[in-house]
């Protein structure tokens, strides 16, 4: 616990904190969030306007600065598919986050959290609580994901992820040796109905068009969707898509397919909050492995969080 006596009268507590230990403000606001700010010994909130001679009592934030963070995830299991001495495919569960975003989230089940404790120490693309991992998936969208476990398996998957990224052209990103396809089930609105019938008989299908995904601080930017196959339920009110992407853009099928008229089951933010889970899944991963050679996987079934999560 570090104390500071404040001498000045009208700053913010966030601000405060920010300028005196070189860190974001919404870094102190998610410690302010979990009580680990007093003044005077009482909790504040973030907005806490300073008064001259304030003491400040800060609790041991370091451990959010580094792997110690990680041994407050909940440590549950997740699928592992496929497992080699430098990478891992896991079948990631609805309801588990790819990695937390936030200190506040350190608390939920999480690829991240899986990883440190089965595995500890990982190469890491950005931080240790992205350690392993080289690409994400919502939280409610379950399937497969590649994980590395080596700096060799790293650098290579990093560098087929950014060569796809980087090539601008449609014939570029199909030849990509890394490739990544969904299936999505969707509700058919009258739209959505006269898009399926202008795309049967051409098909796959490219939707290119912007992505404006709802969320803070993303850039809108073009997103290619390539729709593979579909079918109609018998009472043609839902259609199930597999679809491939070719850019990796934030909530790119989501709302790609909810500007089409095909909002994905139990997308409440691109479609309608019914309380059920949303029905996407990425279900089949194609890429070329460190050795040269080409790998696939594919997953029929849909895991669950009950079924496949167990905290151990």
């Amino acid at each position: 616990m570090e104390s500071i006596i404040y001498e000045w009268t009208g700053e913010r507590i966030d601000s405060r904190l920010s300028k005196q230990f070189d860190l974001s403000r919404n870094f102190f606001q998610h410690v302010l969030k979990r009580g680990g700010v007093t003044v005077n010994t009482k909790p504040i909130k973030k907005s806490y306007q300073l008064v001259q001679w304030d003491q400040i009592s800060i609790d041991d934030f370091q451990r959010y600065l580094d792997n110690q963070a990680m041994e407050e995830t909940p440590n549950i299991d997740i699928p592992i598919v496929h497992e080699t001495q430098d990478y891992l495919v896991i079948n990631k569960p609805k309801g588990v986050l790819a990695h937390p975003r936030t200190i506040w989230e350190l608390s939920e089940p999480s690829v991240s959290g899986f990883l440190y404790h089965k595995y500890k120490n990982l190469p890491s693309i950005g931080n240790f609580i992205r350690a392993g991992i080289l690409h994400r998936l919502d939280k409610m969208t379950d399937g497969l994901m590649i994980i590395a476990k080596t700096e060799k398996a790293l650098a290579h998957f990093k560098s087929l992820f950014q060569q796809k990224s980087e090539w601008s052209s449609r014939e570029e990103k199909e030849s990509a040796l890394i490739k990544k396809y969904y299936r999505a089930e969707s509700y058919i609105m009258s739209e959505g109905n006269t898009f399926l019938q202008s795309i049967e008989n051409n098909l796959p299908y490219y939707i290119e068009s912007l992505v404006v995904a709802k969320m803070p601080h993303i850039t809108p930017k073009i997103g290619i969707t390539k729709v593979l196959s579909f079918a109609k339920s018998a009472d043609g009110k839902q259609v199930s898509l597999n679809l491939e992407i070719l850019t990796w853009r934030t909530h790119q099928i989501r709302y790609h397919l909810s500007q089409a008229g095909l909002p994905i089951i139990g997308d409440y933010l691109y479609g309608k909050d019914d309380g059920i889970d949303m029905k996407l899944t990425a279900y089949k991963l194609e890429f070329q492995d460190i050795d040269g050679k080409m790998q696939s996987f594919e997953i029929s079934s849909k895991p669950t969080k009950e079924s496949v999560v167990g905290m151990i």
